[in-house]
């Protein structure tokens, strides 16, 4: 970011310990094209290939659209536009079920959190449902916990709130359970994963503007009717080592593939 903002997306080959690994190994980016800036990669394994999706901010249209490339050995693909609506989209949260793959992005300028489903992975994608409709929210993360299903989304119409939802696959559940804490350090940033035996979460930091540090959760429990997380890790911008020749000023997406 800078004068002019704009966001990238870097990649690094995962550790064993995941996130908790140190920060000694540096990111590669995958760089910007003249039309599109990259935000919120959310990665996806299939049949031993690794797909990124992303924001691409059309600089044109000035609204995002979702893309995808592929990472290989050589480096990253061209990003390819997979899905554009009349509004802004962002944040493409992709998960499988069963043998069918779909994908939750960001269309709160949309008023509606909707449901996609991949015809012809990675390119051609299929509204199924509309998950919840008249409502604005942003960053919309499925997850399982004890062998249930919930949704956490980041409600932002009246104030900023972390919701959780029951999730039974097309639609959300009862009322969402308010989550206690500082809704500026909770916005979702990325999918759940295990280190270890832990179950984290990526929440963004913006206590001190968008971006300034990504948290990391412990999920402690999980019900209808209550929630409870930890902090283990907080990472800085600055903290982040990478190829690109400028140091980052704000960050605010972190996912990683399952292998």
């Amino acid at each position: 970011m800078g004068k002019f903002e704009f966001w990238m997306i870097a990649y690094r080959k995962r550790g064993e310990k995941t996130l908790m690994e140190d920060q000694k190994s540096p990111f590669q980016t995958i760089p910007n094209t003249w039309r599109y800036w990259c935000a919120d990669p959310h990665l996806f394994s299939r049949d031993g290939r690794t797909y990124v999706f992303a924001e691409l901010y059309d600089r044109v249209l000035r609204r995002g659209v979702i893309g995808v490339c592929e990472l290989r050995e050589e480096g990253a693909t061209p990003w390819k536009v997979v899905l554009k609506m009349p509004f802004h989209l962002s944040y493409p949260h992709v998960f499988r079920e069963g043998d069918k793959i779909y994908m939750i992005p960001e269309s709160y300028v949309g008023r509606e959190i909707a449901l996609y489903e991949a015809v012809s992975f990675p390119y051609r994608w299929e509204k199924v449902a509309v998950l919840r409709d008249d409502y604005v929210a942003v960053d919309t993360t499925p997850f399982v916990y004890d062998q249930k299903k919930w949704v956490f989304t980041y409600h932002i119409e009246e104030k900023n709130e972390l919701e959780l939802f029951s999730f039974d696959g097309d639609r959300f559940s009862g009322d969402p359970l308010k989550v206690e804490g500082d809704s500026e350090n909770q916005r979702p940033a990325g999918k759940l994963f295990f280190d270890g035996e832990a179950l984290i979460r990526p929440a963004q930091d913006c206590s001190r503007g968008y971006g300034c540090a990504l948290n990391f959760y412990k999920v402690e429990e999980v019900g209808p009717d209550f929630y409870r997380e930890s902090l283990v890790r907080k990472i800085l911008p600055s903290q982040i080592r990478s190829d690109f020749t400028k140091k980052g000023l704000g960050i605010h997406t972190y996912n990683l593939s399952e292998k």
